[in-house]
């Protein structure tokens, strides 16, 4: 952890504020103290961090490690929202347009979902489609409607179309049922060789040909017992041996288990190993080993070895230009990593605004 963090945090930095909340709240660079990572998070939301606000309204949304307090949830919402937050924008679209915590109000729903999908989330993209399409808060425009869905495609991924097939297909979360749609939003997901997406497809479009149409509960059971969630559960049935061994002391164990969920391609896990390898644990150090199994986790997409390589990079251990540096710093803050922000900070301006600039797929 840099030195300067905690003045700079003392001194008011928003993101110095927000490292050291994070560092707190997940115990990396310093032991676990949720007070303190509210405290630091407060703090950061205070002086303007949209981010700190975002993460305090899903703590108190959920309870994690606090009480559940969901006016709080609301307020830090608002103001994360307020502050160009998308991820808060959507949700506080979804709040309006269910009308439990706030008054419901189509017309206010379909702006904050919009404002969200400006930004380039794929998932308010099709929010704000599906309101178009329907006339939810705005005048009814299929053209519109199906610009935004076109985009929708273009910037989501296989697990979006799979949730929005799903709720078409059975109707879920207020949508209309209409297997048409399903099979045409399945169908995008089919086109990334999406495995489930390819079974939900075949059914709908069985059952659009007259055969049984498929039960909500048997889809979700046959969906269980894809190759792609078994090779899932198998990675994550391995970290959580791993995790269990290091813990208890046998490292070498651990190791094994480690190296078995990076194989099935777990970014965790490689980066779980290049750090063993860096600090000699159940195996001799080798940082040159260490610094190339880093980088296979970054390519992976660990955003702590994103993290943590952009630190080595930045320190001269490995020659680089301040382009890879400010890239690594942007997908770490993009994948999790809010630390990430404040050293993000000493290349560009305004590090969260960046962060989604250079994320979003408009």
């Amino acid at each position: 952890m840099s030195h300067n963090l905690r003045s700079d945090a003392v001194h008011g930095d928003p993101y110095a504020c927000l490292a050291l909340a994070y560092f707190y709240h997940t115990g990396k660079e310093m032991a676990q103290n949720i007070p303190s990572a509210m405290e630091w998070y407060e703090k950061a939301a205070g002086h303007g961090c949209s981010r700190a606000h975002w993460e305090l309204a899903k703590m108190f949304h959920d309870g994690e490690c606090v009480d559940q307090d969901l006016d709080l949830y609301m307020a830090h919402t608002v103001a994360a929202a307020e502050l160009g937050n998308p991820d808060a924008q959507l949700r506080l679209g979804y709040e309006y347009g269910q009308g439990i915590l706030l008054p419901q109000d189509d017309a206010v729903s379909y702006s904050w979902i919009m404002k969200a999908a400006t930004q380039g989330v794929p998932m308010a993209k099709f929010a704000a489609g599906y309101m178009l399409q329907h006339g939810m808060g705005v005048a009814q425009s299929r053209a519109e409607a199906e610009s935004w869905f076109s985009s929708a495609a273009i910037s989501g991924d296989g697990e979006m179309f799979l949730d929005v097939g799903i709720h078409y297909e059975f109707g879920l979360g207020g949508m209309e049922r209409d297997p048409v749609e399903a099979a045409r939003w399945y169908k995008y997901g089919v086109d990334m060789g999406h495995e489930k997406c390819v079974i939900c497809w075949r059914s709908v479009l069985d059952a659009m040909d007259g055969k049984a149409p498929e039960t909500y509960q048997f889809r979700m059971a046959k969906l269980m017992s894809t190759a792609s969630q078994i090779e899932l559960d198998k990675i994550n049935t391995a970290l959580e041996a791993a995790d269990s061994l290091f813990e208890s002391g046998d490292e070498e164990a651990a190791m094994d288990y480690y190296q078995m969920a990076a194989d099935l391609g777990s970014p965790d896990a490689m980066f779980t190993i290049a750090m063993m390898h860096h600090q000699g644990i159940a195996v001799r150090r080798d940082d040159a080993l260490a610094l190339r199994l880093l980088a296979r986790a970054a390519n992976a997409g660990s955003a702590d070895a994103q993290f943590y390589l952009a630190t080595a990079y930045e320190t001269g251990t490995i020659p680089a230009d301040d382009s890879q540096i400010v890239k690594l710093y942007s997908d770490a803050a993009h994948n999790g990593f809010l630390a990430a922000f404040y050293y993000l900070g000493k290349y560009v301006e305004r590090p969260e605004l960046y962060v989604r600039r250079t994320h979003s797929r408009r």
